[in-house]
């Protein structure tokens, strides 16, 4: 069970839109609670988003099938929302998770992303990095970072 987040200083003019990425993820149930309560203060409405890694080699009709399995990752999520009185949407977008979430949020101005941060060793992110540096980096708008 998580404990419900305090959330300050956050003004009600600030945010209209939040997006919020989800990969279904034990981690995810926390993030979603946390974007709930952010979105409850400031007033905005959430954008719950599975980002599907499109295999190089995938058909289309494999890409729909697979978008179609992983619609109930977002979309328990939005169904959270809603219930908890927050105005909310899901969706599953293919491509590369980082890429997919900045294009996403500068193409539909979102003012902010909430995104989860699995707190990778200091070598890992070295290596490969991880979507939450990226999003960060070259993101539109403000990230807020879960963890």
């Amino acid at each position: 069970m998580f404990r419900q987040p305090e959330i300050t200083g956050v003004d009600q003019e600030m945010f209209q839109k939040a997006l919020v990425p989800v990969d279904g993820s034990p981690f995810t149930a926390g993030l979603v609670a946390y974007s709930i309560a952010f979105a409850k203060k400031a007033g905005c409405s959430l954008t719950l988003v599975y980002v599907l890694d499109k295999p190089q080699m995938a058909s289309v009709a494999e890409v729909e099938k697979q978008k179609a399995a992983n619609m109930g990752i977002p979309e328990q999520s939005r169904e959270k929302a809603v219930g908890e009185g927050v105005s909310a949407s899901s969706r599953v977008e293919v491509g590369t998770p980082a890429e997919t979430i900045i294009s996403l949020a500068e193409r539909e101005k979102f003012d902010l992303i909430i995104l989860g941060s699995r707190g990778y060793s200091q070598l890992r992110r070295l290596i490969v990095g991880s979507v939450a540096d990226k999003v960060m980096e070259h993101a539109p708008c403000p990230v807020l970072i879960f963890r």
